[in-house]
């Protein structure tokens, strides 16, 4: 892999159940941080993780993570909410002190889902308080001589309205696994109510015939795409752009369609293993070191995936 720039001396994890690989393998609420797009470590399995393309690079400068190290790089945590932000950033400055550099040289970062998902619509984390806590955290970053002029990698929040769209027609999923998952104001009452004609696969518009409970999911899909996500990028375009946190970029992953192969079957909402190795490549992509990458191909002809870096 010809990557075009040095890797970074290190990558640490800022995120909620995604980020430590909750049930990929199928099994509800297990943990499988080997396994993670970003911090992953396991080279057993099939995700190519940012912290596995990086030792690639450099297999003696770069501080890779791996199954002893874990503690000090993925600061993840299932449950975690854009509250914790400012929590997991901390705890990665003071690891950073265990590394050989001292410094934090990559923080990816995926937070949100849990703000978003809720028991209804009106419980979502309201947006001006999503913001606040989100430059709480960026704050702590930006403030320390330990992280300021490190790579700030921000991930969007996923579509997750596709999960629904994937798994709704198992039983196992619609019927056990949904009615334990703190995402209600997606999964309640998961039968399909969409018109006629495939409304369903077209969550971007509310059709006249769409039932009451596909209007809220569409309105669910909607509040991520137009309000959360935009203070997502804007803000950290501001970060940036003032210096504060020079090195920052964003990803988009929201219009990336996550089909049943790419959720596993015990939650039925968690990415799969697959799933995590679809996140590790898109996220590589549009990274600065997947421009220069052979196998991303850019430009990218898939539509859906932009090169959304922030001043690169």
């Amino acid at each position: 892999m010809s990557a075009g720039r040095p890797a970074p001396p290190n990558l640490f994890n800022i995120g909620d159940s995604i980020g430590e690989g909750e049930a990929a393998d199928g099994t509800i609420g297990a943990k499988r941080h080997g396994s993670v797009w970003s911090t992953g470590y396991d080279s057993g399995d099939i995700v190519y993780s940012l912290n596995e393309r990086f030792e690639t690079i450099d297999p003696t400068g770069f501080c890779e993570n791996n199954a002893v190290r874990d503690a000090v790089f993925n600061h993840a945590n299932s449950g975690a909410e854009m509250d914790d932000f400012a929590d997991q950033a901390e705890e990665i400055i003071a690891a950073a002190a265990t590394t050989p550099s001292g410094k934090v040289g990559k923080v990816a970062i995926l937070l949100g889902g849990n703000d978003v998902c809720a028991d209804s619509l009106e419980e979502m984390t309201p947006p001006d308080q999503f913001e606040l806590l989100y430059r709480a955290g960026l704050d702590v970053l930006a403030n320390s001589s330990v992280t300021q002029n490190a790579y700030i990698h921000v991930s969007s929040i996923p579509a997750i309205y596709w999960l629904w769209a994937s798994m709704r027609g198992n039983d196992w999923c619609r019927l056990v696994a949904w009615p334990f998952v703190p995402c209600q104001n997606l999964l309640a009452k998961p039968e399909n109510d969409c018109g006629v004609g495939g409304s369903h696969l077209d969550p971007d518009v509310i059709h006249p015939d769409d039932g009451l409970n596909c209007r809220r999911r569409k309105i669910f899909h909607a509040r991520i795409r137009d309000v959360y996500n935009p203070i997502l990028k804007r803000v950290l375009t501001e970060y940036k752009s003032d210096g504060r946190l020079p090195n920052a970029y964003y990803t988009d992953i929201f219009n990336y369609y996550f089909d049943d192969t790419l959720v596993n079957g015990g939650d039925c909402f968690h990415p799969s293993v697959a799933g995590h190795a679809a996140l590790a490549g898109e996220q590589w992509c549009q990274s600065p070191w997947g421009r220069f990458d052979p196998s991303c191909g850019h430009p990218i002809s898939l539509p859906w995936l932009p090169l959304l870096l922030l001043g690169e």
